[in-house]
C-alpha cells in the first residue's frame, strides 16, 4: 500500500511521520530544528533513517502558504514547493499552514483525544475554530459548506493586543517599553510567556517558557500568577476567535505550550475569560472549549488530508 511522508515543521522543532492509508502514523520522529542546516537536510536525514522513499507527501508548515516560495516565520528556512517535490521524488505534495493541519485533524480525533474546558457539551455541526500557542501562535477554522469540511487558514496570531484588566494595564505598559506594536502572538505563545512573566516582575531570571510552567506545577506564587495571566489572556483571545468565525461547534486549544498548561487550567476562570465579550456573552455560553489531547495533530491531520484528497480522487 502507498505510505504518505507527512511533517509537521515548526519554529523550534520539526516533527515527521508516514502514514498508513486510513491516516495510522509510524516511525514518529521528533527533531531539533538547530540540529540540521535547513529543512532538506531535515527530511533527507529522516528518510535515511526510516529507509523509504514515499512518492506522496504532506507538509504543515508554521508560516502563510501563499505562493510556490515557502517561508518559516518564526526560522529562517525557505523552500520552492516544486524544487523540493523534485528533488525527493514527491509526485504528490501538499503543503498546509500548521493550524490548517490541525484544523484537519479535527475531523478525525476521537472523544478521547481531546478535553472539555467547562460544562458545555461537545456539537458535531457548526464551524470549529483551533489556536495554539508554541513558538508562535497558530489559528484557524473549520466550516461545514455543501456536506464537506472545509478549512480556512489564517494569521490570526499576528492582530493587535491589548489589555482590557486593570492589572493588565501595568504588565503591558512595561511590554510596550520593548515592543511598539503587540500582536497576540508576542504575548499567547512559547516567547511570549517568558515575556509575560518580565514584565509582570522584572525581576525574574526566567529564559525559557519551560522552566515557567515547571516552577507552576512546583507551586512557584510568581510562575502561578504568570501562567494565570497567560491562560485568561489565551482564553479572551479565544472568545475573539469564536466569534470572528460563530464558531458554535466547538473552539479547541493545541500548541506546544497548551500541554505545558493542561494541569494548570483553571477551567471555571478560562470559561469567564472567554465568555467575557459583551454583548454577545449569551452565544459564547454555548460553544463549547476543549484541549486537544492529541500527542501530534500536526502529523494526525495532515495525515487526515492525504486520505481526504485519496478519496475523493479515487474511482466509484
Amino acid at each position: 500500500m502507498a505510505i504518505t511522508l507527512v511533517a509537521d515543521i515548526g519554529g523550534t522543532n520539526s516533527r515527521f511521520a508516514v502514514a498508513q492509508p486510513g491516516g495510522r502514523l509510524e516511525s514518529i520522529s521528533v527533531i531539533h530544528n538547530d540540529s540540521v542546516p535547513d529543512l532538506e537536510a531535515a527530511v533527507a536525514n529522516y528518510l535515511e533513517e526510516i529507509g523509504a522513499r514515499p512518492r506522496s507527501a504532506a507538509f504543515a508548515i508554521a508560516g502563510p502558504i501563499d505562493s510556490d516560495e515557502v517561508t518559516l516565520t518564526n526560522r529562517a528556512w525557505r523552500f520552492r514547493v516544486a524544487e523540493f517535490a523534485k528533488r525527493f521524488g514527491f509526485a504528490s505534495f501538499r503543503v498546509i499552514n500548521d493550524f490548517e493541519a490541525v484544523a484537519w485533524a479535527l475531523t478525525q480525533l476521537g472523544p478521547d483525544q481531546t478535553r472539555r474546558l467547562g460544562p458545555v457539551p461537545l456539537r458535531r455541526d457548526g464551524v470549529k475554530t483551533v489556536l495554539g500557542p508554541g513558538t508562535g501562535l497558530g489559528a484557524a477554522a473549520l466550516v461545514p459548506v455543501g456536506g464537506q469540511w472545509h478549512v480556512l487558514a489564517s494569521e490570526g496570531g499576528h492582530v493587535s493586543f491589548g489589555p482590557q484588566t486593570a492589572d493588565e494595564f501595568p504588565v503591558f505598559a512595561r511590554l510596550h517599553k520593548d515592543f511598539a506594536e503587540l500582536s497576540a502572538e508576542m504575548v499567547l505563545s512559547g516567547p511570549g510567556l517568558v515575556r509575560l512573566a518580565r514584565a509582570m516582575d522584572p525581576a525574574n531570571s526566567y529564559v525559557a517558557p519551560e522552566a515557567i510552567l515547571a516552577a507552576a506545577l512546583t507551586g512557584d506564587t510568581a510562575a502561578r500568577a504568570t501562567v494565570g495571566v497567560f491562560i485568561r489572556l489565551l482564553a479572551r483571545f479565544a472568545g475573539g476567535l469564536a466569534l470572528t468565525f460563530k464558531a458554535i461547534g466547538g473552539v479547541y486549544i493545541a500548541g506546544g505550550v497548551s500541554h505545558g498548561l493542561a494541569t494548570l487550567i483553571d477551567e471555571r476562570q478560562f470559561r469567564a475569560a472567554f465568555e467575557a465579550h459583551p454583548p454577545h456573552e449569551g452565544m459564547l455560553q454555548n460553544i463549547p472549549t476543549l484541549l486537544v489531547t492529541h500527542p501530534e495533530p500536526g502529523l494526525f491531520g495532515c495525515a487526515a488530508l492525504s486520505d481526504l484528497y485519496s478519496a475523493r480522487q479515487t474511482p466509484t
